[in-house]
């Protein structure tokens, strides 16, 4: 058994630490430049969980051909097609963290 389930398990608690931390806006970033670096790390992140889900997909897909039966009696089709969904959210998150990246990288601190 790989340490997968652990590692994803410890990634989801740092975002989740970073979310908590940041709840207050008047404190939760220094300047416009903090929130474009903080704004890339997710642009980062976000790729790199469309990666995972790009593994994942693959692996529902391989576990599918008749290894894995689905506990309601459905195809396991089923799981790979909403793996493939939650990829295809992933690419667009991507797509507007990149598009927030830009438009905060443009972004001074008042004088």
């Amino acid at each position: 058994m790989s340490d997968h389930p652990a590692r994803a398990a410890a990634a989801a608690a740092h975002i989740r630490d970073l979310a908590q931390a940041t709840t207050d806006p008047r404190s939760a970033y220094a300047d416009p430049a903090q929130l474009a670096s903080v704004t890339g790390s997710l642009l980062d992140l976000a790729r790199h969980l469309e990666e995972a889900l790009d593994h994942l997909e693959r692996g529902v897909r391989h576990t599918g051909d008749g290894d894995w039966a689905a506990a309601d009696g459905g195809a396991p089709r089923r799981a790979e097609h909403a793996v493939q969904s939650a990829r295809a959210e992933a690419r667009n998150m991507s797509r507007a963290l990149a598009r927030a990246v830009e438009a905060l990288g443009r972004l001074k601190s008042a004088p």
